[in-house]
């Protein structure tokens, strides 16, 4: 079983396919390609954010597996509803191509991201928020989770540090009390209550610019996404 996280031409005879897997964590793997029936149909069970279960012809000390016969689990038709929920499925893929990256195999966050996935799938409304929700859930797993518990008024976040101070830090990467003291209430958010949350466009837009700043700081490889970009698009109508 394994969640499609990205499919990358490689040849005129092959894709690598991107996995995460709960018992093995990431697995690339070269699976046939063409232009033919059968070849279609494959490249559409292969669509990201897909679980599929796969034959996986392992060979010790490859970094490519062969990628065998598979069937799809689990499509989440649900996400192509909506141009709202096809821009927050793109963000989602493109976040966790990226922090899965370098994740080992991790069966409850497995059980996360999949129940998430599913939700989100079968909600129609009140998802506006579903992407901050999302991301939020990750930092604990990512080991990255700041302690709330510590916010109290006039105190900036150390970005770095993950953790409230009231001496401002002696770097840039801060935020400031007046922005701060929002920064609890991402602390209750979650996939029960997240359509109580009435944010405006522009502060969603500045939750998530924080939140993927964040991640950036203590995971590299999260810098630089694109798929917020589209987000602010469709969002910008709000």
């Amino acid at each position: 079983m394994g969640l499609v996280t990205d499919v990358v031409r490689h040849s005129d005879r092959h894709n690598v396919v991107t996995l995460y897997t709960p018992t093995r964590g990431r697995l690339s793997c070269l699976s046939s390609a063409g232009t033919g029936r059968t070849a279609r149909l494959r490249a559409a069970r292969l669509q990201p954010l897909t679980i599929v279960e796969a034959e996986i012809r392992f060979r010790p000390g490859r970094d490519l597996q062969t990628l065998g016969r598979l069937a799809v689990a689990e499509a989440w038709s649900g996400l192509r509803l909506s141009p709202v929920k096809a821009a927050m499925a793109l963000f989602i893929q493109d976040f966790l191509r990226r922090f899965l990256r370098d994740s080992p195999p991790d069966p409850s966050l497995w059980a996360y991201i999949t129940s998430s996935l599913r939700f989100f799938s079968a909600q129609r409304e009140g998802i506006a928020n579903f992407h901050i929700c999302f991301i939020v859930g990750l930092l604990g797993p990512a080991g990255i989770m700041p302690d709330f518990e510590e916010a109290e008024e006039g105190a900036y976040f150390d970005m770095r540090a993950g953790r409230f101070t009231i001496r401002p830090p002696a770097h840039s990467d801060a935020v400031a009390p007046a922005e701060a003291g929002f920064l609890p209430i991402l602390a209750r958010i979650n996939a029960a209550n997240m359509h109580r949350f009435r944010f405006s466009a522009a502060q969603r837009r500045q939750l998530l610019s924080g939140l993927l700043r964040y991640y950036a700081i203590h995971l590299p490889g999260l810098a630089s996404l694109r798929s917020p970009d589209v987000l602010a698009d469709v969002f910008a109508s709000e």
